[in-house]
C-alpha cells in the first residue's frame, strides 16, 4: 500500500503570505496615499497661511503709513500757523488769528486737532535757567474747553518741557510723550500729546543762536480718541489697534489698552518716528478678520486625498482578492475622485471670480519680471488682453522711464519689501493708446513652489484725481460766490446807511439854508433871530447825528474813567424824571457793593437817556421804567453761547419798560443804523445803533430781551476794575472869557480857518494862520511867540499834526496844544481813547465851547513850574546832515537843532567830505540816494574814523551792505528817533572819552 508523502513545513507558510500579500499591498497603497494627502494639505495650508500674513501685513504697513502722513499733515497745519505768527511785528491781534484758524476749520478736516496756541517764553530778569516760564497766551478754537489752557505755564510739566526744548535746539517739530491735556479738565478725558514748533527771531543758524533768538512755541493739542476715530477706516473693525509711547509697557499706552495678551492669532508691531518721538504701533487681529479670510481649500484637499487614499488601497486590495468586485470598485472610486475634483475645481473657480471681478487690476510676475497672471479688469483699465499680456515684462508694457523703486520691487528681493517699500506706491502708467494714467500699486512678495511672484494691485487714481481738481474748483467757486454775496450784503448796508445819512443831513441842510437865506433876505425883520436859532439848532442836531454815527462805528473819541455807575445813575435822575413825565413811574435798584468800571460818564449819561426815552414811547407814556445796576460774573458756558462776550466780571446796567415789547424779526435789526419803528419824523433810528456802539468799544457788549405784550430789557455789560474810583472834577462855571495870548491857528479848511479866526479875534486873542503843517512849521521856526497850538488833526503836509505838536515843543517849550477834528482818523486816539495828555475840541462846536476849552488848556499850561524862558541847552554834538532833497534836509536840521544839539547841512557826499576836511563834526547823517557818491559809500570811507558817528537814514532794509558800527534811521522817522540816536552816539562818546574834534 503506498502512502502519500506528508506535506511539507513551507506550504502553510506560503498560503499564509498568499493570503497577506493583498492586505500588505492596501496598506501600502493607503500609506502612499496618506502621505501624498498630507504633503498636498500642507502645501495649500502653507500657501493659505502665506496669503493671510500677506494681508495682514498690508493692512499694518497701511495703517502705519497713515498715522504717519496724518501727523505730517498736522505739522504742515501748525507750520502755516507758525508762519502766520512769525509774519506778524509782534503777536497776531486775537481777532486776526481766531479768523485764521477758523478758515482752516480743523474739527471738520483735520480730526483730533484740538486746538493751536501760542505760548511765550518769559526770562525774568536775573532769574536762573531753569526759572523761566512759557505761558499760553493765545489759543483757537477760544471754545469752552481750551479757554483752560490760557495762562498755563508749558514748562511746568517736565514732558511738555522736553519737546519744547527739543524743538528749541533742533528748529523742527517736537512731539511730546504722553500727556494729560489741560483741556480736559477733572474729567476722566483721553491720553492726548501736544507738537510744538519754535518762533525765533530771525533766522539762527545753530543750538546756541537758537536758544538766543527764541521767543516762544507755537504748538497743537491732540486728543488721541480724535485723532484715531478721524484715521480709522472702513475696515478697521477687523483690526486692534494699540499704541505706546516710547515703549510697549501699560503704563505708556494711548490707544486700544483694553486687548488680552495671547488673544490673537496674527500679532505684530512697528516702531514709527514721529516728529523726534517714537510710537510703538501693535495690531493684532480679530475673530473677524480671519474668518473673512478662511478657506476650505486645504480640508476638502486633505478629505479628497483621505478618500481617495482609502479607496486606492481597498481597489488594490479587491482586485488582489477578485476582479470582478475591483472592477465594480473601481467604477464607484472613479465617480467619487471626479466629483473630487469637481469640487477642487469649484474652489477655483471661486478664487480666480473674486480676482476678475476685482475693481482694482491685479497681476502677478514672476523672477523675470514677465506677467503671468493678468485679471480682466487690468485688461479693461489698460487696454492690453490676457492673451496679449501674459509672458511679456510688466515694466516694458506699462512702466517706461524711470521709476527706481518700481525697480526695486521687480528685483523680489525680500529686503524691499521689509523696509516699506511694498506697501503703497504712486506710479505712472502707459495704456495701450499712450495715455497716462495715474495708477497706486499695491504688492508683496510670494513664494510658491520654490519660486519667487510678485503680486500686485493696481489702482487706477485717474478719477480720483479728477474728483480732487474739481472739488478744488468747486471750492474755489464757492468762495468766490461767498465773496461776492459779502461784497453785495456790504455794499447794500453802505447804501442803507449812506441813504440815511443822506436824508437826515439833508434835512439839517435845508432847515440851516431856509433859515439863513430868510435872514440875509430881511436882515433887520423881527423874525431874524428866531430865524438864527433855529439854524443854530439844527447845527446842533447835526453835530448830535454824527457823534451818533460815530459812536455806532465805535469811532467816536472817548474819555473814559473809573466810576461807579451809581454816581452816574444819581447825576442823571432828575434829567430822566422830567424826561419821561408824569405817566411813568421811575424805579431805580443799586446792589451793594457795586464794583467799579472804566467808562465815558458823559458819553453813558446820554445812552441811559436814549433808552428811558425809548421805553417811554413803547408805553405810550403811561407804565413803570426800571434801571437796575448789579455785579455780575459770566462763564465760559455763557461766553461760548454769545459771539460777542468774553467770560469775566461786569458790572450790568439793565433798564427794562412795561411796554409793546417786540417781535423777533424787529429784535434782528434793532441795532441797525436808522432802523425805527416809530411813525416817520419822530425818530432818527440812531438811538440805540450808538448805545450798542458806545457799549462795543467800551470793551462789553449788550443784549436785548423782549416779549410782545410784555416789555423789553435792555442789558448793558461793562467790565470790571479794580482801580478806586477817580475823583470827578467839578463842572465849570466860568462866563465865556478871552485872552491876549497868541494862538497859531492850523487849518486846510479856507472857510473854516477864516470863521474860527473871527471867532479867536473877537475873545482879543492873537491869531496867526497856517493852512498846512508846512506853514505852521515856517512860523515857527520864524521865531513867533506863540502860546498855543491849535490845529487840525487830519492835515496836509511833510509833517502829520501830531509830529508838528511834537516840534513845536521842542522848539517852544511851554507851549499849549490843542487839537480839533470831526474824526480823528486813529490818529489821537486808540483804542476808543484819548492819548493821554491830549486835549481834543470836537467839531463842530460853539463860540462858547471853543472859549471855555481855549481858556482852559492856556490856563492849564499856565498851572505849571514857568520856564526860564531861555533856549534848550546846546549840547557840544554837531551833527553834518546830507541830503540833497531841500525840503528834507531843512527839516532834519530843524529837528536836531529843536533837540538842543547843533546841525549843519550839505547836498552831497561830495560836500560833506569837503566840510569834514575842516573839522568840527561829531556824527553824520547821510541819506543812501545822493547825486554822485552814495550815503553807503559815504559810509565806507567813514566808518574807519573812530572819532566819527555815521548814521544812514534810508526807506529800505540793508542787510550786509551796512557798514560795521553805523547806525540806521528808516525813512519815515519821528524826531523821538532822531533823539534816540543822538542820545546813543552822545552816551557812546561820553563812554569812551572822546575829546571835542576842534
Amino acid at each position: 500500500m503506498q502512502t502519500s508523502p506528508p506535506p511539507s513545513a513551507s506550504q502553510p507558510s506560503n498560503r499564509r503570505a498568499a493570503r497577506l500579500l493583498p492586505l500588505a499591498v492596501g496598506v501600502g497603497t493607503l500609506c502612499a496615499g496618506l502621505i501624498a494627502t498630507a504633503l498636498v494639505w500642507n502645501s495649500l495650508r502653507t500657501s493659505h497661511d502665506r496669503q493671510v500674513h500677506a494681508e495682514f501685513d498690508y493692512r499694518v504697513r497701511d495703517l502705519a503709513l497713515r498715522v504717519v502722513r496724518r501727523i505730517a499733515t498736522f505739522e504742515q497745519v501748525l507750520r502755516g500757523a507758525q508762519a502766520y505768527v512769525v509774519a506778524s511785528p509782534l503777536l497776531p491781534q486775537v481777532d486776526e488769528f481766531r479768523t485764521y484758524v477758523g478758515t482752516l476749520r480743523l474739527r471738520q478736516f483735520y480730526p483730533g486737532i484740538q486746538g493751536i496756541g501760542v505760548s511765550l517764553l518769559e526770562r525774568p530778569p536775573g532769574a536762573r535757567p531753569d526759572g523761566a516760564k512759557s505761558a499760553v497766551v493765545m489759543i483757537e478754537p477760544l471754545d469752552a474747553m481750551n479757554r483752560r489752557a490760557l495762562g498755563f505755564d508749558m514748562f511746568a510739566e517736565p514732558v511738555r518741557h522736553e519737546a519744547m526744548a527739543r524743538a528749541r535746539d533742533m528748529g523742527t517739530a517736537a512731539l511730546s510723550g504722553q500727556v494729560r491735556l489741560v483741556q480736559e479738565g477733572s474729567g476722566p478725558g483721553q491720553p492726548g500729546f501736544l507738537m510744538y514748533l519754535p518762533l525765533y527771531r530771525g533766522t539762527p543758524g545753530d543750538t546756541a543762536t537758537r536758544r538766543e533768538a527764541l521767543y516762544g512755541w507755537t504748538y497743537g493739542a491732540f486728543r488721541m480718541l480724535d485723532f484715531m476715530r478721524g484715521l480709522n477706516g472702513e475696515r478697521e473693525s477687523d483690526l486692534h489697534v494699540t499704541i505706546y509711547d516710547a515703549a510697549a509697557a501699560p503704563e505708556n499706552c494711548m490707544y486700544g489698552c483694553d486687548y488680552r495678551d495671547g488673544a490673537a492669532r496674527l500679532d505684530t508691531q512697528q516702531t514709527l518716528r514721529i516728529a523726534g518721538r517714537h510710537w510703538i504701533l501693535r495690531v493684532r487681529s480679530n475673530p473677524v478678520f480671519e474668518e473673512r479670510l478662511a478657506s476650505q481649500q486645504a480640508a476638502w484637499a486633505g478629505v479628497s486625498g483621505i478618500i481617495v487614499s482609502v479607496l486606492s488601497a481597498t481597489l488594490v486590495w479587491l482586485l488582489a482578492q477578485g476582479r470582478d468586485r475591483a472592477r465594480l470598485l473601481a467604477r464607484r472610486m472613479t465617480e467619487d475622485l471626479q466629483r473630487s475634483y469637481e469640487r477642487l475645481g469649484l474652489e477655483r473657480t471661486r478664487l480666480a471670480s473674486i480676482l476678475e471681478n476685482a475693481h482694482d487690476a491685479f497681476v502677478a510676475v514672476d523672477a523675470a519680471g514677465r506677467i503671468t497672471y493678468w485679471n480682466a479688469q487690468a485688461a479693461r483699465t489698460f487696454g492690453w488682453p490676457a492673451s496679449e499680456a501674459q509672458g511679456r515684462s510688466l515694466r516694458a508694457l506699462l512702466f517706461h522711464g524711470e521709476q527706481p523703486e518700481l525697480d526695486r520691487l521687480l528685483t523680489l528681493d525680500p529686503a524691499a519689501f521689509d523696509s516699506g517699500h511694498g506697501d503703497r506706491l504712486e506710479l505712472q502708467a502707459t495704456c495701450r493708446a499712450g495715455d497716462h494714467i495715474p495708477v497706486e500699486l499695491s504688492c508683496s512678495l510670494v513664494e510658491r513652489g520654490g519660486e519667487r511672484e510678485l503680486h500686485g494691485f493696481l489702482r487706477d487714481l485717474s478719477a480720483e484725481k479728477a474728483a480732487a481738481a474739481r472739488e478744488t474748483v468747486r471750492q474755489a467757486d464757492l468762495h468766490q460766490a461767498q465773496r461776492a454775496l459779502h461784497r453785495a450784503q456790504k455794499l447794500e448796508a453802505v447804501g442803507k446807511l449812506t441813504g440815511g445819512v443822506a436824508h437826515d443831513f439833508n434835512n439839517v441842510l435845508q432847515i440851516i439854508y431856509g433859515n439863513v437865506q430868510a435872514a440875509c433876505a430881511a436882515p433887520h425883520s423881527p423874525e431874524t433871530p428866531r430865524r438864527l436859532e433855529n439854524a443854530l439848532a439844527a447845527v446842533d442836531r447835526g453835530a448830535k447825528l454824527s457823534g451818533q454815527l460815530l459812536a455806532f462805528a465805535r469811532r467816536q473819541p472817548l474819555a473814559p474813567v473809573v466810576i461807579n455807575l451809581a454816581r452816574v445813575l444819581r447825576n442823571v435822575d432828575e434829567l430822566l424824571r422830567r424826561a419821561l413825565g408824569d405817566g411813568v413811574e421811575l424805579a431805580t435798584i443799586v446792589e451793594a457793593g457795586l464794583w467799579n468800571t472804566l467808562v465815558d460818564p458823559n458819553q453813558l449819561e446820554n445812552v441811559i437817556l436814549n433808552l428811558a426815552i425809548n421805553a417811554r414811547d413803547a408805553m405810550d407814556g403811561n407804565g413803570k421804567l426800571t434801571i437796575e445796576l448789579s455785579n455780575c460774573v459770566l462763564d465760559d458756558v455763557y461766553a461760548a453761547s454769545v459771539p460777542e462776550a468774553i467770560a469775566g466780571d461786569y458790572v450790568l446796567l439793565a433798564v427794562s419798560d412795561t411796554g409793546a415789547g417786540m417781535p423777533p424779526d424787529v429784535q434782528e435789526r434793532v441795532f441797525e443804523p436808522f432802523f425805527t419803528t416809530k411813525p416817520e419824523g419822530e425818530g432818527t433810528g440812531l438811538g440805540l445803533s450808538m448805545a450798542y456802539g458806545f457799549v462795543r468799544q467800551t470793551g462789553g457788549h449788550i443784549r436785548v430781551y423782549s416779549e410782545v405784550g410784555v416789555g423789553t430789557t435792555m442789558r448793558l455789560y461793562f467790565p470790571r476794575t479794580g482801580v478806586p474810583e477817580a475823583q470827578q472834577a467839578a463842572e465849570p462855571t466860568q462866563d465865556v472869557a478871552g485872552g491876549r495870548e497868541t494862538i497859531l491857528l492850523v487849518e486846510d479848511d479856507a472857510p473854516v480857518r477864516e470863521t474860527v479866526a473871527g471867532m479867536l479875534r473877537t475873545l482879543q486873542y492873537t491869531v496867526i494862520e497856517a493852512g498846512g503843517t508846512d506853514a505852521a512849521l515856517q512860523a515857527l521856526r520864524g521865531g513867533a511867540a506863540v502860546d498855543l497850538l491849535f490845529t487840525d488833526v487830519v492835515m496836509p503836509g511833510s509833517l502829520p499834526a501830531t509830529e508838528l505838536a511834537r516840534v513845536a515843543r521842542h522848539l517852544r517849550p511851554g507851549i499849549a496844544v490843542l487839537f480839533t477834528s470831526g474824526y480823528t482818523q486813529d490818529a489821537i486816539v486808540h483804542g476808543g481813547r484819548l492819548d493821554p495828555g491830549v486835549q481834543l475840541l470836537s467839531k463842530p462846536y460853539r463860540r462858547d465851547e471853543l472859549a471855555r476849552k481855549v481858556r482852559a488848556v492856556l490856563d492849564e499850561r499856565s498851572a505849571l513850574p514857568p520856564a526860564d524862558g531861555a533856549p534848550p541847552m546846546l549840547h557840544t554834538l554837531r551833527v553834518l546832515v546830507v541830503e540833497d532833497n531841500d525840503d528834507l534836509r531843512d527839516l532834519t536840521c530843524e529837528m536836531v537843532m529843536a533837540l538842543g544839539y547843533q546841525a549843519t547841512g550839505v547836498g552831497s557826499a561830495e560836500a560833506a567830505l569837503t566840510a569834514l576836511e575842516a573839522g568840527g563834526y561829531h556824527a553824520v547823517f547821510t541819506d543812501v540816494q545822493l547825486p554822485g557818491m552814495n550815503g553807503l559809500e559815504l559810509a565806507h570811507r567813514l566808518a574807519d574814523d573812530p572819532h566819527l558817528s555815521v548814521a544812514v537814514v534810508t526807506g529800505r532794509a540793508l542787510g550786509d551792505e551796512l557798514p560795521p558800527g553805523v547806525r540806521l534811521l528808516y525813512k519815515p522817522y519821528r524826531i523821538d528817533a532822531v533823539e534816540e540816536i543822538l542820545a546813543q552816539i552822545q552816551l557812546a562818546r561820553q563812554d569812551d572819552g572822546d575829546p571835542d574834534p576842534d
